[in-house]
């Protein structure tokens, strides 16, 4: 059975979409290694349709694991569902990362 992936505006055909405790993993037969590694590395989020269109599934907080490739030549990838602390500690990163940006600014000439 075919399904959807959607990341954003863009859907994927995909079949054996499996989830894990932590992870999503689907092959995307119409897609090369390449292809896939591009389309999915920098995937934040994620959604599961059924071939009618329906969403079943929504995984806001994924990241890209790994892509591999069997003996036939179908591309499958898998993606890491973060946990809560996970999702935390990102925040928290980005939000020093902004706090560091003013303070260098203040600091070291620049308004802001």
């Amino acid at each position: 059975m075919n399904e959807i992936i959607a990341v954003g505006d863009v859907k994927y055909t995909a079949t054996n979409v499996r989830t894990g405790i932590n992870s999503i993993s689907f092959m995307l037969p119409e897609l090369t290694v390449d292809e896939a590694e591009g389309a999915f590395k920098n995937v934040e989020s994620l959604t599961v349709e059924n071939e009618n269109g329906e969403t079943y599934g929504e995984y806001p907080n994924v990241s890209y694991e790994y892509l591999t490739k069997d003996a036939d030549g179908n591309v499958s990838v898998s993606m890491y569902i973060l946990t809560m602390d996970q999702i935390q500690i990102k925040e928290l990163q980005v939000s020093q990362g902004e706090q560091d940006e003013v303070i260098a600014a203040m600091m070291f000439g620049g308004g802001v």
